[in-house]
């Protein structure tokens, strides 16, 4: 029975059914069981890629939940992140084969993060726990498995990032701001799940400021990095993770507009020296609105920005996630 079972998942990495790693075989037992906890029939189309004419069925997103590792009870979860997954504002066809290498973040809200056990104080961005590991490599999968469109499109990320391997983070059940969703309209106390696509998180460090104006110029600080891909574009949304100890030195002066507000007037450069740097094409097109004698934010709109709450405390750091400039938004969904 071993040596079927690994002879099995040989077959799986054969017949492209693999993120590069070993999967659960889909054998059909299980996507059925799995099927009924997401509350689908097996030809029901979830959702299409109509740029690259395909369907995306029930039956394939159960397989991709077994072969990824979820257990049964996460159905109605993984039921929701669909319906963000298949959104076409999304673009995740887009994400899957430009050459900014973007992922899929998921991030999950709420009772649910407690009921099912998720990881959101320790390595909150990377935790080796189920949940975190399995429900973001089942995001990863979809991605890479329907983005290319059934093989049509290649993959073409130039460097990447490894949270295309797996990427979800859950918010504390108790938070100091109201919760991550409260941000797209869904009530606090109501469990949800969020998705964007995503860069690699880059680290916040500081562990010696002693006031919240110094705490945010930090992140200010890096949402304006030179590198920071949404300079041109001004399409992407990015998330900021306020872990512990750097909410408990904002969070006595400022509420979550408030942070909104000082880092969007905070993290600026002069137009000027974009373009000097190559940050801004030669004829920039109109919807980019380059003004060459004025400072230029990263975003179009403060709300471009969302904040969520997760981490363990004892350090002294944050993260940004910078959102990918080919989708729009971060959509949000209830999980009934």
């Amino acid at each position: 029975m071993a040596l079927t079972v690994y002879e099995d998942i040989e077959r799986c990495f054969e017949g492209g059914w693999s993120d590069g790693l070993p999967v659960v075989p889909p054998y059909g037992s299980l996507v059925d069981r799995m099927l009924g906890e997401m509350g689908w029939k097996p030809s029901e189309v979830v959702g299409r890629i109509k740029a690259q004419n395909i369907e995306i069925r029930a039956e394939h997103l159960a397989a991709t939940a077994v072969m990824a590792g979820c257990k049964f009870e996460y159905g109605r979860l993984l039921r929701a992140l669909c319906k963000g997954l298949m959104d076409p504002r999304l673009n995740l066809s887009g994400a899957e084969v430009t050459t900014g290498g973007a992922s899929v973040l998921v991030m999950v809200g709420g009772p649910i993060v407690a009921e099912l056990g998720f990881e959101h104080e320790a390595n909150a961005l990377g935790a080796n726990n189920r949940a975190n590991a399995t429900v973001g490599r089942f995001a990863q999968m979809v991605r890479h498995f329907c983005g290319r469109g059934g093989g049509v499109l290649q993959t073409h990320g130039t460097i990447g990032h490894p949270g295309r391997l797996s990427f979800c983070i859950a918010e504390h059940p108790e938070t100091v701001w109201p919760p991550f969703h409260t941000q797209f309209g869904i009530p606090a106390g109501t469990s949800a799940v969020s998705v964007m696509t995503s860069e690699g998180p880059n680290s916040i460090n500081n562990h010696y400021g002693e006031t919240p104006e110094v705490i945010l110029d930090t992140i200010a600080d890096t949402l304006m990095h030179a590198g920071m891909t949404n300079w041109y574009w001004h399409s992407g949304c990015s998330v900021i993770v306020i872990a512990p100890d750097h909410m408990q030195t904002i969070s006595p002066k400022y509420n979550r507009d408030q942070v909104r507000k000082y880092l969007y007037e905070k993290a600026v450069r002069p137009t000027a020296e974009l373009k000097r740097l190559g940050r801004i094409t030669a004829n920039p097109r109109p919807e980019s609105k380059v003004d060459l004698n004025a400072m230029r934010s990263p975003f179009d709109s403060e709300a471009q920005m969302a904040f969520i709450e997760c981490g363990k405390a004892g350090g002294k750091f944050s993260a940004l996630i910078p959102g990918w400039v080919g989708a729009r938004m971060i959509i949000s969904n209830v999980v009934e």
